[in-house]
Parts: C-alpha cells; structure tokens; sequence
C-alpha cells in the first residue's frame, strides 16, 4: 500500500517544527543535518504544490467548460 500523501498544512506544521528544534542549538551535528534534509525535501513538496496551486488559480472556466487564461482586462 503506497504511503498516504501529507497535506500542505500538515507539511508546513512539520517544518515549523523542524525550524524550531534547529533554531534551538540542542541537536547533535548528524541529527541537525537530517532534519535539514527533510526540511528541505518539504520546501520543495510545498513548493511544487503552490506551484500547481497558482496555475489552477489562474485559469477560468468558461460557458462552454474549457479552461482559459485568466485576463484582468477581460473582467472589467
């Protein structure tokens, strides 16, 4: 069974922490570049995911059903 996928709030949750335990100086050298690495492979999954996000956002559904570029000119 694949591993359930995180949500973006959860992911965030998870670097906050991650950010709070190395700011606070008490990790070993190897531990602090551990959670370093996993830090940083969830900056890139949220990343990816505001990326995808964005696109979502700017496109529209028009009368017929298709997705079209977002124009502000047009909403006037």
């Amino acid at each position: 069974m694949a591993k359930s996928e995180k949500k973006f709030e959860d992911k965030l949750e998870e670097l906050e922490e991650i950010i709070s335990t190395l700011e606070n100086g008490d990790v070993a050298l190897d531990e602090s570049i551990k959670k370093y690495t996993e830090a940083m492979k969830l900056v890139k999954e949220c990343d990816d995911e505001l990326k995808v996000v964005e696109e979502k956002v700017n496109k529209i559904v028009s009368e017929n059903g298709e997705l079209k570029d977002f124009d502000v000119e047009e909403v006037k």
